[in-house]
This record gives structure tokens, C-alpha cells and sequence, in this order.
């Protein structure tokens, strides 16, 4: 058949701009281009002006010079050094004689902290021009030179003495090449011995910063920006909380959160990138060195006034813990506790806290008699032939299996759903408290501390109903306990003990652990945990001997009815 015949394809023509029907040549196009990028640039839409650049020099068959070092110039602008210094070449190659070109590629190894080789590409410069386009080439030297004193001058020699414990790891880290490619994953490796085609997920290394060592870097990182920034340097600290901030972001209720997060860390790149680079000219060692006197001074009417405010709230910490345990609200004492340690104490050196154990010492203690205050006998009267007594006289609820629910298909009440209501939302909560217990743990340190945060962990594990685990924390607790010679912590983790048994029903077990803890309220000198423990040991024995009772009576029934049967088919 002819191709004559053949019938073209519906549809409607894209339309085609005004000015393009003009014809245009193809310089005068490469003109339009390179002009409409300088004003986008200007205006600060970086990307028409990225592509715009892109079709004004990739799109033509004209090597214009100028348009690659406009095109360096919005790079650096963007802190897109190493484009920047490509163009800059491709513009020199294209017209080496031109000492603005020149000077802009001196400028881009200057931008990426290159100093010996923008000093050498200045000094071979200055070999070719005179007059007046050789002034610029002599003050950049003279500030190179600058920076070049700054770096490795005079500073740099006690810079080294001071922090010579720490440059073997950073020269490890600087000269160490990663020669060997990056290792297939998992999947494919199995996938090419026909083993598995299944995607598996690596497992990755989670490095863990204490909170005192994210503090410092976080106070270092303020002070950095602050040096090299000034008074910008809030809006820095408010960009970096931006990049992560669920209401800027919403990525559940618009598309364009991936854009947001994207033009978030480019900006905040960009401001690193220049921040890098003003350090790298002017390290802060070396303005440390220039003003020692000034520098020491500021240093010490610092660390002077934290001193005094730390000191100051130590004694309203201790007085707020002494009013809360008046009023008798012992979970209110227990979170106001666990804030002040984990945003506060944990924070603060020996140097800004002399008494940083002993006020730790004095906080747990207090806590710790609050708890026991909870253990006192009741004013209701406790009979052993109620097997939820014991869980109620310690304070805890018994374990209840979970009734079987009825599903109506189309009614939607009938309906479970686990990842909402009060008890999904009270579960989410003790797992981000054990997880938070977990990481305070991981770093601590002094032993009434460990005791105290493995009784919190346990006591979550006991509201979940995972007992088995309950008793393996509190049993490291008793540990810890016994390590930092208090009776009181380890006499609260053996009653958790005690809390665990008793919704186990583990009577011969619990009879132990209530043994163990009236030595230990012996210890203590406290008659009314005393009477309290013999109230509990009273109830268990009570327990023991309805269950011996019991297995007799259970037993003489089960022969009763065999020796009936068996007469019944004898007959």
C-alpha cells in the first residue's frame, strides 16, 4: 500500500510561541538564551536559570566564552564549586588570554579551598598581565598569603599540643581510600546463585552519641555559625529544624512534600558550603590565638555563670521534690524526676556540678521513699479465699485473659482495629518510655542510676503484662542495687518481683521473694514495711495451704468417678 494512503494521526498541534515564528537565527536565539538566564538569576529562580544556561551553551554550536563564565559565576553563586571551576576551564580554553577568565578560575580554586593551587594559578598570572588588570591578581594574593598565615602559622603549633590526642584518628580518617568497589547487595548476590529472589534488607550500624556528647556538638555547632554568621546564625538553627518539621512538611496531605524537603536541604547545604568555606580561610584557632586574653576572659565569665545557675537549680530541683512528695502524688514525682535527669543532670560535667553524685544520690533516695510509701496495710479486710487479694494489697491489676470479640460483618462497631483507641495509644506510649529508658541506660553509669532506670523498665514490662522480662530487669536491678549498697532500691526492685509472682500465681516462689524483702525492711528500720511484708507472707501461706487443701479433695473425686466406671463395666 502507498504511503500516500495512509491517514494521519488525529489530534491537535502543540502550540508554538509567538516569537518563535519569527525565525529566529540561531546566534540570535544564543543570545535570547544567555540573557533571559542573567535575569533569572538575578531574580533567584535558580533552576529556569540552570536550564536556560543549559540551552544556551549545550544547545548551540557556538563557543562563547562569555556565556560559560556567566554560567560559573551563577554556580558559585549556588556554591556549586566544582561546576563552577569546569566552566571556568572550558571558558579559559576557549579564550586564554582573557584575564577576567583567568581570574575566575584562580577564584573557583579559591571557593573550594584549593590555596596552593589558586596561589600558584595567581602567580602565573601576574607574569602575564600589567597595568590594571593586574591589580586583582595582587590583592587576591595578598589575601590568599593571609589565609595561608591564618592555617599554618603561628596559631597552628599550640593548636597541635592541645588537641594532639585526637589527630591520630582524624589522619586515619583523611588518608584512608576506599580502593575496593561497594559490595553487591544481599538480594542480588543470592539472586545470581539462583539461591533467593527475594530483596532482603542490610542491617545497618546505628552509632550512639550520649546525650552530653550531642549537647557539646550542638553548642560547638552554635558557636561555629555564630563566629562565621553573626547574628544569622538563629536563621541557620531555624533552617536545620525546618528540614524535619512534620508541619512544614505534611507529607500525608500533599504531594509536594518530597520538593519541600528537597529545596529545605539544598538551602541548607548551601549555607554549610559557605560557612565551610569562611572557616577554611580563617580557621578558629588562629582568631583564638589573636585575642587569648579576650578569648579566656569570656571563657571563664561563662563557664562562672553556669556554675552559679547550675548551683542555684540544684537547690530549686530539691525543694520542688520536697513539696511533691508532700502532697503524696508519686507519679507526679516520678516524671518530674525522670525530666530532671535525662534534660538536665545528664548534661552538666563535674566542672559546672562538683556534687553531681552526691545530688543524684539525694534525688533517687527521695524518690525511692516515695515509693515506698505506697506498700501500707489496707483498711479493708484480706481474705486469702480471693485469689486477686495478694495483686491488690501490692497495688497491681491481675492478668485476665482477653474476652473472644464477635465480628458482625457490615457493622462497623464490631469492628477491631489495633492501631487506635486508648489502648493502642497507652501501649505506644510505655514503648517509647522503655525505649527511652533503654538509651539512658546505655550510658550510665553510676550504679544507683542503672538500678533506678532498670526499676522503671521493669515496672513498664509489668503494665505490658510481659512478666518473664519484668522479673529479668528487676533482678538486674537487685544487682545494681547491691553494687551501689542501697537497701531502699533494692528492696523496691525485689517487691517488683513480688508484683510479677503474684499475677503468675507462683506462690512457692513468691513465698522467697517475701522473705528476701522483710530482711530487707529490716534493714531499713521501717516497721510499717514490715507489718506490710508480714501482712503479704500471712496471705501466701494462706494461698499455699488452700491450694494443698485443694489437690486432696480434687484427687478423691477423679478416683470416685474411675472406680464408678470401672464397676459399670464390670456389670
Amino acid at each position: 500500500m502507498s504511503n500516500s494512503w495512509v491517514v494521519p494521526p488525529a489530534g491537535v498541534a502543540p502550540q508554538i510561541p509567538a516569537w518563535k515564528l519569527k525565525g529566529w537565527s540561531e546566534q540570535q536565539e544564543h543570545a535570547m538564551w544567555r540573557s533571559w538566564a542573567q535575569n533569572f538569576a538575578r531574580s533567584g529562580h535558580n533552576e529556569a536559570a540552570n536550564y536556560y544556561f543549559d540551552k544556551c551553551i549545550d544547545g548551540a554550536n557556538i563557543n562563547d566564552f562569555m556565556a560559560r563564565s556567566l554560567r560559573s559565576n551563577f554556580y558559585r553563586s549556588i556554591a556549586k564549586v566544582d561546576q563552577a571551576l569546569e566552566d571556568s576551564k572550558r571558558a579559559a580554553s576557549i579564550a586564554p588570554a582573557n584575564a577576567y577568565v583567568n581570574l575566575q578560575v584562580a577564584d573557583a580554586l579559591y571557593d573550594l579551598n584549593r590555596f596552593e593551587e589558586n596561589k600558584v594559578s595567581l602567580y602565573i598570572n601576574t607574569t602575564l598581565y600589567t597595568g590594571t588588570k593586574l591589580q586583582p591578581y595582587n590583592r587576591r594574593l595578598q589575601i590568599v598569603n593571609a589565609n595561608f598565615h591564618n592555617n599554618v602559622g603561628d596559631s597552628l603549633r599550640p593548636f597541635f599540643l592541645n588537641n594532639m590526642s585526637k589527630m591520630r584518628e582524624i589522619f586515619d580518617a583523611t588518608m584512608k581510600v576506599d580502593s575496593q568497589m561497594e559490595p553487591a547487595p544481599r538480594w542480588k548476590v543470592l539472586k545470581d546463585l539462583n539461591k533467593c529472589e527475594v530483596r532482603s534488607i542490610q542491617e545497618k550500624n546505628v552509632v550512639r552519641i550520649s546525650p552530653l556528647e550531642m549537647a557539646r556538638r550542638k553548642r560547638k555547632t552554635k558557636i561555629y555559625h555564630q563566629n562565621y554568621l553573626n547574628g544569622s546564625w538563629i536563621d541557620v538553627a531555624f533552617l536545620k529544624a525546618l528540614r524535619k518539621s512534620p508541619i512544614v512538611l505534611l507529607d500525608k496531605h500533599y504531594k509536594s512534600a518530597k520538593e519541600r524537603r528537597q529545596y529545605l536541604d539544598n538551602s541548607y547545604a548551601t549555607v554549610k558550603m559557605f560557612s565551610k568555606m569562611l572557616h577554611s580561610r580563617s580557621p578558629m584557632f588562629s582568631e583564638q590565638y589573636q585575642l587569648p586574653k579576650t578569648m579566656e576572659s569570656l571563657h571563664q565569665s561563662n563557664m562562672y555563670r553556669i556554675q552559679y545557675q547550675t548551683r542555684r537549680n540544684m537547690l530549686s530541683i530539691l525543694r520542688t521534690i520536697r513539696a511533691i512528695r508532700e502532697q503524696k502524688d508519686v507519679q507526679r514525682l516520678r516524671k518530674f524526676v525522670s525530666k530532671v535527669m535525662f534534660e538536665f543532670v545528664v548534661l552538666k560535667t563535674k566542672r559546672v556540678m562538683p556534687w553531681k553524685i552526691e545530688f543524684m544520690n539525694e534525688v533517687y533516695n527521695h524518690l525511692a521513699l516515695s515509693l515506698c510509701e505506697a506498700y501500707k496495710v489496707p483498711n479493708y479486710k484480706v481474705s486469702p479465699y480471693d485469689y486477686d487479694s495478694m495483686c491488690r494489697l501490692l497495688g497491681v491489676n491481675p492478668f485476665k485473659p482477653t474476652e473472644v470479640h464477635e465480628v458482625v460483618f457490615g457493622k462497623r462497631s464490631s469492628y477491631v482495629y489495633e492501631d487506635h483507641g486508648s489502648v493502642f495509644d497507652q501501649g505506644k506510649e510505655l514503648r517509647l518510655a522503655k525505649a527511652l529508658l533503654d538509651k539512658r541506660l546505655y550510658f550510665s553509669t553510676l550504679p544507683i542510676e542503672r538500678s533506678y532506670l532498670l526499676f522503671e523498665i521493669a515496672d513498664c514490662l509489668l503494665s505490658q503484662n510481659h512478666l518473664v522480662q519484668c522479673l529479668l530487669y528487676a533482678k538486674r536491678s537487685i544487682e545494681e542495687a547491691r553494687r551501689a549498697n542501697s537497701i531502699i532500691w533494692e528492696f523496691l526492685a525485689t517487691m517488683v518481683q513480688a508484683k510479677a509472682h503474684a499475677i503468675l500465681c507462683k506462690f512457692e516462689r513468691q513465698a522467697e521473694v517475701l522473705n528476701s524483702a522483710y530482711h530487707l525492711a529490716k534493714g531499713l528500720k521501717s516497721a510499717k514495711l514490715c507489718t506490710f511484708i508480714e501482712l503479704c507472707r500471712m496471705l501466701n501461706k494462706d494461698y499455699m495451704m488452700l491450694r494443698k487443701m485443694a489437690t486432696p479433695a480434687a484427687t478423691k473425686r477423679t478416683r470416685y468417678r474411675l472406680s464408678n466406671r470401672s464397676s459399670y463395666v464390670q456389670s
